[in-house]
């Protein structure tokens, strides 16, 4: 029997940097399938949200998607974005990266923003929402009356 006393962490650092490795391995598509489509296949399209003095404002990619195969719905503070996009017909599809099919998003409203001023327009394949802020949201101070 041997009196060695080996030192566990004599080889750290070539440890980490296998594991470093590994982790750059599994962050790849190939691994994880895009965030940008849910698990029915369907796709999401990205969304920058904007905060200005008065307004809220939404800026939603739709590349190639048509103005008629849109629909945006507001109601109880969630903007509902809904439609589809097909994908090009022009022969056998040997790849296929960008996004096509149905889509759905919602967008939950800040307690401030007036849902009855929605105003949405389309350029470029950019879908831009506004909502101005109420300016009667928020706390307001309740005074308190004395009953006899």
């Amino acid at each position: 029997m041997s009196n060695y006393n080996q030192d566990p962490f004599i080889n750290f650092d070539g440890i980490q940097k296998i594991q470093q490795e590994l982790g750059r391995l599994f962050e790849g598509d190939w691994v994880k399938p895009s965030a940008r489509y849910n698990e029915s296949g369907n796709w999401s399209p990205a969304i920058d949200t904007i905060e200005t003095e008065n307004d809220w404002h939404y800026l939603i990619d739709l590349p190639g998607v048509a103005l008629a195969d849109v629909n945006v719905s507001v109601h109880r503070g969630q903007i509902k974005i809904k439609g589809s996009k097909q994908a090009a017909q022009l022969g056998t599809v040997v790849s296929n990266e960008r996004p096509n099919g149905v889509f759905e998003r919602t967008i939950n409203l800040s307690d401030d923003a007036d849902e009855a001023s929605l105003n949405a327009s389309m350029k470029h394949g950019v879908l831009s929402l506004t909502v101005s802020k109420s300016h009667q949201s928020g706390a307001r101070v309740i005074s308190v009356k004395e009953v006899d």
